[in-house]
């Protein structure tokens, strides 16, 4: 048997290395040698150390969400109708309660205001241009929710003018008639019916 520190010959029974004074049985040599129980040493096998492996952080690319106008807004949009002016009511002629952009989504209908109720008009173009600015402050965005639509059909205000008017549910119906440059009424009417409940 051989000293696992300095490799000398130890004499049987001996309990100590006579050159290092290495204890026999309860030490592991500083070199990494073994006894094998065949009177010499092999060497220790270390297993190797594991690197922890870096691990790009994923970061979420943010998605753009369309703003909330009205409650529950949610659908997606399908078209921007253009210009239209609005009426209360589906009467031959009727006050102008506002006037704007019109835009389609798979939900709703949105009235983008331009300029609010006109029928200060009638007296005083300046006390009308006064009332349709306040009006149009108030509430510039006007939502139509399909939910609460009964109907959609075509007119014609004052006789001439394509129309698309609106049956709500509560017994009311809204006029939208076509303004230069916005979509024709018809038309529009055909995309919004297969959206109604």
């Amino acid at each position: 048997m051989f000293c696992r520190n300095c490799g000398t010959q130890l004499p049987e029974g001996s309990r100590f290395c006579p050159l290092c004074g290495t204890p026999v049985a309860d030490i592991t040599p500083a070199g990494g040698m073994a006894p094998t129980g065949q009177g010499y040493a092999q060497p220790v096998m270390q297993q190797p150390v594991q690197q922890p492996v870096y691990q790009q952080p994923a970061y979420q690319q943010p998605v753009y969400q369309q703003p909330m106008v009205g409650a529950y807004a949610t659908g997606a949009m399908l078209r921007d109708a253009g210009k239209f002016t609005r009426y209360m009511g589906d009467k031959a002629i009727g006050v102008v309660s506002g006037q704007g952009k019109l835009v389609v989504y798979d939900d709703r209908l949105e009235f983008y205001k331009t300029s609010g109720n006109q029928a200060g008009f009638a007296f005083n173009p300046i006390v009308g241009l006064a009332m349709a600015a306040k009006d149009k402050k108030k509430n510039p965005v006007d939502t139509y929710f399909y939910r609460d639509i009964k109907g959609v059909r075509n007119g014609k205000y004052s006789g001439m003018i394509p129309t698309l008017i609106l049956d709500q549910r509560n017994g009311k119906s809204v006029s939208f008639a076509k303004a230069s440059g916005g979509m024709d009424p018809k038309e529009l009417a055909d995309l919004i019916r297969p959206y109604l409940r």
